[in-house]
């Protein structure tokens, strides 16, 4: 998998943020910033969700979620 292909999709380049923070596929400062990126994405989506733009087949909280696990693994990286 390249960079490239991570950024633009992270959740579906990876199962987990966790997936990220043990790859060895990719830097410290890459895995930052698909994390940042994932975040940002997170954030899009809830920020929609708030706005009843959720997609019929979204499972309720699941971005939430996914969010803090994403800001937790971002928390545990060492700094880049």
């Amino acid at each position: 998998m390249n960079i490239q292909q991570a950024m633009k999709n992270p959740n579906l380049a990876f199962a987990s943020p966790e997936a990220i923070e043990t790859s060895t596929e990719f830097s410290v400062v890459q895995k930052h910033a698909i994390l940042l990126q994932w975040k940002d994405q997170l954030e899009k989506l809830l920020i929609a969700d708030d706005e009843s733009m959720l997609r019929s087949d979204a499972k309720a909280g699941a971005n939430a979620e996914c969010l803090r696990r994403v800001t937790d693994t971002l928390a545990r990286l060492p700094p880049g």
